[in-house]
Parts: C-alpha cells; structure tokens; sequence
C-alpha cells in the first residue's frame, strides 16, 4: 500500500470509530451511562472496521477524487460524528430522522465541491448504517430490560435480579430527566423582571471559569490557572473555594445538568456514567440533622420515589456525583456537624465522586484533605471572562426581545449599542474594571448598563444603591406596574422590612428563612409602620415582597432567601449600622460570614462612626492573636469602602498593612489584593525580594490591577527566575494587550518561563516581542499562523485546543527543542516530531489509543511525558529513543504497565502515577540510577520500599497515602530534598529532623505533625 493510501485506510479506521462510539452515545437509558464506549472495546472495533471497508470502498468508486480530496471529506466525517453529544447523536440515528445541519460538510472544513459532495454520501453512508445496525457497539443490546444493563444501572452488579435491576434502571432515567429539567434554567441578575419568563437557558448563560490549584494539575508551573472541567477531571474529591458572587453554585448547577444528560465534553468525559445528587446545605440547618443517603431525594425537593436502597447502591459503585454547595451557609457552629456527616459518607462510600463548595475563609485550608480532597479556588474573572459574560447576558437579553414588530427591533438594535458601550467601559474606566471581577457583579453592571443608559455609577456601594432602587421601584413604575397585590409600598419601607429580614439571617448564621418566620419579622414591623399595615396583612405584605421585589426567591414552598447572598450582606449592614451594632460587627469580623457585611457597614456608616469602628477592628486584631492579620487585612479591605475618613485612622491602617508585606504565597497575595490601591503604595520594592515574595508582589498588584498596578509590575520586568516570570506571564489578561507589552514585556527575558497566549489581540502582538521564544497557547482552532511564522521558537506548549487536529504546520521547525501538546483531543497523529529536533516532547490528555509509534522517528530524545492512554499499553513498546533520561507517566496514563522500562537506563528522573505503576515499581525496582522520583495518585507508599535508589536526590508524593513512617528516607544518603503535596492522613516530619542536609517541602493541603522540630530554612511552605 502507498504512503498516501495507509493515510486514507487510516482516516477512515478514525471516522468509522467516531461513528461508532456516537452510536453508542445514542443508546438510550443506564446501559449507555454505566460505561461510555471507548475506541479500544471489541465491539467497537469490529464495527470501526466494518465502516472503514464500506467507507474506502465508497471513495473507491469515486475515481475523480483526489488523494487529498478524499483524505479531506472522510476526515470530516470523523470529526462531525465525534462532536455529536447523546441527544445530538439520537436524533440522528433515529428511524426517520431527516435532512439536519450534519448533511452538509462544517463550515471550517474547506472542502472543494468534489470533497462536499463526497463528505455528504460518506455521511448518509455511516448515518444509514448506524440506523440499521443490528448491535450496539458497546456490546450490548438496545434495549435497557434485560438484568445486565440494569444491574448496571442500579450499580449493584448482582445477577438474577431482573425485575428489580430493570425497576432501577428505569428510574435512575426518571431521575436523570427530572434533574435535566430541574437544573437546565438558571436566573440572570436584571433578566427576571418578567412574570412570564423569569429564567434562562443555563447552557446559554454558562460561562467557564479558571481555578487555581496546587500539583493536582499536571501541567506546567504549580499554581497555573486553568478551566474549572479540566481541574475537577484530576480528582474524586474537591473543595472548591470562591468568593461571593464568584460562581460556585452556578458551577454546581452546570455539573448536576451535564451529569444528568450525560452530555460532558472530553475533559470529564469520565462522568458521563454519574448520577448527580445536588444537596444545599443551606437547607439542612435544622435542629434534624443532615439527612441519610435514603432521604436525599425527599430533602432536597425531588417528587420521586426511588427504589429501596437505590442511592446507597449508586454510591458503592462510585456511580454518584454528589454535589454538596455551601459550606459558608451553615452556621459556625454547626459545621463540625457538617464536616462529621462528610466523613461518614466519605467512609462508608468511598467510590463516590464528591465536589464541596465553600466561601474561602469559611473552613481552614487544610479542612478535608485528609480525606483526599484536592482545594481549588476560583480566580477573579480576566478581562476575556468579562467580556465572555458580557456577551451572553446581552445574548439573552436579545433573546428576550425575541418578538416581530419595530419596538422589538429597536430594543435589539438598543441591545447592541449598551453592549458595546459596557465592553467599552469595562476596559478603560478603572472603577468599572474593578468591580467586573466576578459574575454576580458582571450580571449587575450589565443589568444597571442597559436600565440607566449606560450611565454607569462609579463606587461599589453607588452600584448597589443603583440596583436596589431598579428592583424595588423603577422597573414596575416605568412599566405602569403597581398595587398588584394590592399592597403600593415606597423603596423606604421594602428597604426597611427587607433589611430586617436580611440581618436576621446573618445574626443567626442562615441564608434561608421560612416563610412563617418571614411574616411573623414583617407582622412586628407593621406595628411600626401603620400606613402599610392599612393596606393588608403581614402575609399579604410578604407575597408582595417576595414576588415584586426582585431580591427575594422561593426556593421550595415554605422558605424564602435573598437571589444573591452580596444583597442579604448589603440589607443587613445597613440594618447593623442604623441599629448602632458596632459591637457586634467587631466582634463577628473574624467570621467569613461576616466579613462582606464589616466592609459594607463602613460604607453605609456617618465618617465618626466609620473611624470608630475601623478603631475598634485593629484594637481586636492587637487581642487575638489568631486573628490579627486577618482584621487588619479587613480593616484596610474597608478602605475602599470610606469616602470620607479621619486621616489618622487612615494612616495607622495603612501602617498596620505595611508590616503582613511582603506576600509570600498566592493565597496571601488574594487576601491583600482585597484591601485595593492602597496596597500599592505599600509593596516592597523588587530589590531583596525572594522568588516567592516577587511573585507574591506581581500577583498582588495584578489582582488590584490599573495604571499603578501596571507600573508596580514593570518594576519586575527584568527579574527572569521562573516563579516571577510566570507571575509576569499570568498578569498580561488583566492589562491591555499593547500596554502591557510596552510597559513589561518588551523589556522581560523570560528565558526561563512561558509567555502564555489566550487571545487573539496576544497572538498579534508577539511580532513585538521577537526575543520572547518560549510560548505556552491557549487557543481554539489550527496552529496560529503568529506560530508557525515564528522559526525561533525554542519551547511550544499547545494547550487546551478542542479543535486542534493538525500538527503539520510545526514540521521543519529546527531550533524548536520542546514542544507540549496538552488537552488536544482531537489531535489526529504526532507524526510531526520525526521532523523537529525537539529533545524534550509531553503529550497529556489527547485521544486514547493515539499511537506514540512516530517517536521512533524522534532521535536525540531526552525527556518525555505521556499523559493520557496511548495505543501502546506497555511503556516498553514506546519507541523513545535510547538516549532518554527523564520519563514522566501522568495521572492520564496509570492504566499503562512499567513492562519494559529497563530498556531506558539513562533515566534520571521518572514519574509514576497509580498504584499499580508504583508496585511494579517497587517490586522490580528498574532504574536504580535514579535522581529523582515522582509519585502520585498511590497508596499505600512505603518509604522503606524506596532504600534501594541510593542515587535518589528529589522524592515527590502528590495525594499519596503513606504507609507506616518517614523513618527509612534516613538511610537513603543522597536525598536531599522531599515535596509532599496533598497527601493523605497526617505526615510524621519528626524522624527526619536530624537530617541536616535535607529540605521539606510542603505543599497546599498535607497535613503533619513535627514540623516544629525542622529548622526554618530547611522547611518550605507553599499554598
């Protein structure tokens, strides 16, 4: 066979493998969800295999095609089918289905009339042969009634147990069509004003934001922000932290939608098989308890009722998702009760998926690690974000104005010009850009944009001021709505009986009220008021604040809370305030419930009572200890919200900031950043400085961001140690493009880290910075052209591209001596690196079974990451070159064997992930010049078992469980430094106290004892 002609042979084996795997997706019911397809499965292929003759034969009989012709339109039927999602491919392979969009070829494909011609009867080929296929192609019958894939359904695997597996089965899709409907709309802040349409489509308003995590990414740098899915794919157990307003419960919301539908994209393509169980621990705040896994489905509202024992079954076979939002909405104290219902689940299923939400402070930073759980955080939205969810909210809103008529086409047309004004205005005003740091406020810029005419406040307390008088008055007296209750009440008196309510939650620790006690708050404040009690009763008075004021929902029938925790913050500072509670919010500013409510009661306050309660905020941090410096951090957080201040108080919470700098972690750099320009003024100078406490600085002003942020960072420019290079790096989406470049870039080596590129206004400007030739690209589509016009280039990280397909365009590129390419999964081939010179090459999260054949082709390799399942199962049958010294096996390929490894023994450094890869390891022991090791994702780990690497200088366990001691790491003479990072349980550090030449260094979430015992210069701490 010719060259070209295994080229086609090949295309058609993938696109007949898409076909067959979106056959699979489209099978109905729990044997399609308790394990997707994959390319590898014996059904699979003989189908693939069948549709691959039919396709060549059918290219076949065109003889006027060319090669590239028929290369190009089989290759596009692969990549439409491979698209397809479960109802997606249902439709289409339904009896009838119809001509649809897929007939004719995607508009990126670039195909010649003949090529289009050929894509639509290769299409209509596979579309008919799926339809008519006897077989699913996951080995496995249509139907859902038979007691294997209903056993597999109720996760019980037993056998002889059809009827009931089969009752099961049937639910568990009842279940999941009740949780699609209930999760699929979500509210948008200033688009539910309407009584006939107050929610919108959640795949429409979703956008996805980045997180911040430790080593449980697997990607370069610790610490790099990345989108939340391909986080979350990395771990079974997560907290996710988030300020208020930052996204957290839409991201649940997103997560329980796409598990029910099945419907995750190949970065959680893995949880396709999951059940979600969404449980806000906001309403589990009685006296009760939290309820038991039997009780889920009454607890949280869902009108089913499941077969006996059918969520305890899900949880066993690690089939659920279980969604637990809120931690900060239990009060203090009770969330040790919360914490001990966790660990009982945790133990008693510890199969199951679990992802847990909080606000940052809520919990400490460690809570939960020891039970595996991996912290996330959610980073402020980039200005890319920003303008991302600018765009759906305005998407929406046009979707409103949906209707025929000049009105509607002026609201549109009106639509456009505040969108453009708002993208405008986020960018260039300081204030704005400040603000527009998180959804809830992006949502309420956008909202307030369009009702003021885009007459936008300037100050955070303006805005809500601004918002408050839209919900409450304006928006029913400009559309001639009022007494529809038959209750007409001014902004004052909702304001006064909304407050009320608000700052009865917060002194109680709650989020959600009944109903009862709602009315029983507004029937005493009527005694007060006699001009509304006239008009109706307390009960009266309540259903018109809960259906006319826009700040209240009904969450269940009976209880009632605010749409947003930020307005209950807002209410009840005034409340405090008003009451003169200055005590009271000094004596609550330690608690992260209480810290938004602090800050905003310095803005409602008359400037003598702000400069008393500011005082009375340091005095408290000078009496505790444990939390002074998160008083003094909030005092100077207040700062921005005092438009008028005794300039002494002001100076000594300036003095008090001045001593917590430098930052010297992440974490401490967020805090600080809270406190606004007036850090600025306070960061150190570069000189002196740390690689730690320089990055912490550049963080810190690029989380306050402006003009003197900007110039702050520029003071770093020159600085090329790798930590603050990938701060400079990071910084670049919260500048303009061009002025960052003049003012930082032009002038930083980033010699040692990567530039990180996500836009298209970065891609253009790199032909300003020519010295810059390591690159790390974000990107969605082909290979930018700004890249494969650059010669120079020296390392290339291609990353998170789903369209990404061809790596061609790199061949040739001589100087090029690393290249990355992470989360591509429809990259076809790596034949491209026989054409480089690349000594370095790391792979991760591409298309399992990809072969990694063409690194024969690969001379001179000396490094090598595999991080996904390539068609090679066995590391010994990569064909690396024998030159390689450093082998790096990522969370992504555990299921591969160490068979073979000898065949490398130059390797130094080595990377093993799993703990079947770490017995093999240890049984065999290969490799036994090894410098440095990493191990991840493995328990238990024995250090003894490592003795016999006496050559071993650097040990790294990330989410390892250690078996007995650290004791045997004495006896291995060269190590001289340990990384433990998430590791399980609770680490003994005193064993090693007596080694002088060895350094500890701890990473975000490990847990140890003895630390007291190691000298400060040879223990390293990072979050």
């Amino acid at each position: 066979m010719t060259d070209s002609g295994a080229g086609f042979g090949a295309a058609a084996l993938r696109a007949a493998e898409a076909v067959a795997l979106a056959l699979a997706k489209s099978r109905p019911g729990p044997a399609r969800r308790l394990r997707p397809a994959k390319a590898g499965d014996p059904a699979v292929r003989r189908l693939a295999h069948e549709l691959a003759g039919r396709l060549a034969g059918a290219v076949a009989e065109r003889t006027e095609l060319s090669e590239p012709d028929r290369l190009a339109a089989v290759t596009a039927v692969g990549e439409v089918f491979a698209a397809l999602g479960p109802r997606e491919a249902r439709a289409l392979f339904a009896a009838d289905p119809g001509p649809g969009p897929a007939d004719d070829p995607p508009g990126d494909a670039s195909l010649s009339r003949a090529a289009a011609a050929a894509y639509r009867e290769l299409f209509a080929l596979c579309r008919a042969a799926g339809r008519s296929g006897p077989q699913d192609p996951a080995g496995r019958s249509g139907t859902t009634g038979n007691g294997n894939s209903g056993s597999g359904g109720a996760g019980n695997g037993g056998a002889g147990n059809g009827s009931a597996d089969d009752r099961a089965a049937r639910f568990e899709e009842e279940y999941a069509h009740h949780v699609a409907r209930a999760q699929a709309r979500v509210q948008l802040f200033g688009l539910t004003f309407s009584q006939d349409r107050r929610d919108w489509p959640l795949d429409l308003a979703y956008i996805s934001l980045a997180v911040s995590g430790a080593q449980l990414l697997e990607e370069p740098g610790p610490q790099t922000p990345v989108k939340a899915e391909v986080a979350l794919n990395s771990a079974e157990r997560v907290l996710l932290r988030g300020p208020a307003g930052s996204g957290k419960s839409t991201l649940v919301q997103w997560l329980a939608l796409n598990a029910a539908r099945s419907s995750f994209g190949p970065q959680l393509r893995d949880w396709n098989t999951l059940v979600p169980f969404v449980l806000p621990l906001r309403s589990f705040n009685s006296p009760a308890g939290l309820p038991r896994p039997g009780d889920w489905l009454t607890a949280t509202g869902v009108p089913l009722t499941a077969p006996e024992g059918w969520v305890e079954r899900l949880l066993s076979a690690g089939r659920a998702l279980v969604l637990v939002d809120g931690v900060d909405e239990v009060p203090p104290r009770l969330r040790s009760r919360t914490e001990s219902w966790l660990r009982e689940l945790l133990t008693a299923y510890p199969a199951a998926r679990f992802v847990v939400t909080t606000r940052p402070s809520a919990v400490p930073e460690d809570w939960l690690t020891a039970q595996g759980f991996s912290s996330l955080a959610l980073l402020p939205m980039e200005r890319d974000d920003v303008g991302a969810f600018i765009t759906h909210w305005h998407d929406s809103a046009r979707a409103e104005a949906d209707g025929e008529g000049s009105g509607m086409e002026r609201e549109r047309e009106l639509l456009d010009r505040y969108e453009k004004a708002l993208l405008q205005a986020v960018a260039t005003r300081r204030d704005l850009g400040r603000l527009a740091t998180n959804p809830l406020m992006c949502a309420l810029l956008c909202a307030l944009n369009r009702d003021r005419r885009m007459h936008l406040p300037r100050a955070r307390k303006e805005l809500y001021d601004a918002a408050l008088d839209m919900l409450l008055i304006r928006r029913d007296s400009e559309r001639d709505i009022s007494g529809v209750e038959g209750v007409y009440l001014s902004r004052d008196e909702q304001t006064l009986l909304l407050q009320r309510l608000a700052y009865w939650l917060i002194r109680n620790g709650q989020v959600e009220a009944s109903a009862e006690e709602a009315i029983r708050m507004i029937a005493e404040s009527l005694d007060a008021m006699p001009q509304v009690k006239a008009q109706g009763s307390a009960q009266t008075v309540f259903r018109h604040l809960l259906i006319r004021s826009g700040l209240l929902r009904e969450p269940v029938p009976g209880s009632v809370l605010f749409v947003h925790r930020t307005f209950q913050d807002y209410l009840g500072a005034k409340a405090a305030v008003e009451a003169r509670d200055f005590g009271v919010l000094v004596r609550n500013a330690h608690e992260d419930t209480w810290d938004n409510v602090v800050r905003m009661a310095v803005g409602h306050a008359r400037p003598d009572e702000r400069a008393a309660l500011l005082r009375q905020l340091l005095h408290r941090a000078d009496q505790v200890e444990a939390d002074r410096s998160r008083l003094v951090l909030l005092a100077a957080a207040c700062l921005e919200h005092a438009p008028e201040l005794d300039p002494e108080v002001w100076r000594e919470v300036e003095a008090r900031t001045a001593r917590l700098l430098p930052p010297r972690s992440p974490s401490q750099a967020g805090e600080l950043a809270k406190a606004g320009e007036l850090v600025l003024e306070l960061l150190p100078e570069p000189a002196g400085l740390t690689e730690e406490e320089a990055a912490a600085t550049i963080r810190t002003a690029a989380l306050v961001g402006g003009d003197r942020a900007l110039q702050v960072i520029a003071g770093f420019r020159t600085d090329d140690r790798y930590e603050v290079g990938r701060e400079l790096s990071d910084a670049w989406g919260r500048f303009p493009v061009d002025a960052y470049v003049d003012t930082v870039l032009a002038d930083a080596p980033m010699r040692a880290a990567h530039l990180h590129v996500r836009t298209a206004g970065q891609l253009r400007a790199l032909d300003r910075l020519p010295h810059v030739r390591r690159l790390h690209v974000t990107w969605d589509g082909p290979v930018p052209r700004e890249i494969t016009g650059r010669r120079d280039l020296e390392s290339l990280i291609l990353h998170r591209n789903a369209r990404l397909a061809d790596l061609s365009p790199l061949a040739g590129r001589t100087e090029l001596r690393h290249l990355g390419v992470l989360d591509c999964p429809k990259v076809t081939g790596i034949e491209v690196v026989s054409e480089l010179r690349a000594d370095s090459l790391a792979f991760g999260y591409l298309r399992d079974d990809l072969s990694l054949a063409p690194l024969a082709g690969a001379a001179g390799l000396r490094s090598l990451v595999i991080g996904f399942e390539p068609e090679q199962r066995r590391i010994g049958d990569v064909p690396a070159a024998d030159s390689l010294t450093a082998l790096h096996l990522w969370q992504g390929a555990r299921r591969m064997t160490l068979d073979g490894i000898e065949r490398w023994p130059r390797v130094e450094k080595l990377t093993v992930a799993g703990s079947s890869q770490y017995r093999q390891l240890v049984r065999s022991l290969p490799l036994r010049g090894l410098t440095a090791l990493q191990i991840r994702h493995a328990a238990p780990i024995s250090a003894g078992a490592l003795l016999p690497y006496e050559r071993l200088g650097r040990l790294v366990l990330i989410r390892c469980a250690l078996e007995g001691t650290l004791e045997a790491l004495r006896d291995v003479p060269a190590l001289r430094r340990l990384v433990l990072s998430e590791c399980l349980g609770t680490v003994d550090l005193s064993p090693l106290a007596p080694l002088e030449e060895l350094v500890i260094e701890l990473r975000r979430g490990t847990h140890v004892t003895g630390a007291e015992l190691i000298p400060p210069e040879r223990l390293v701490r990072r979050d």
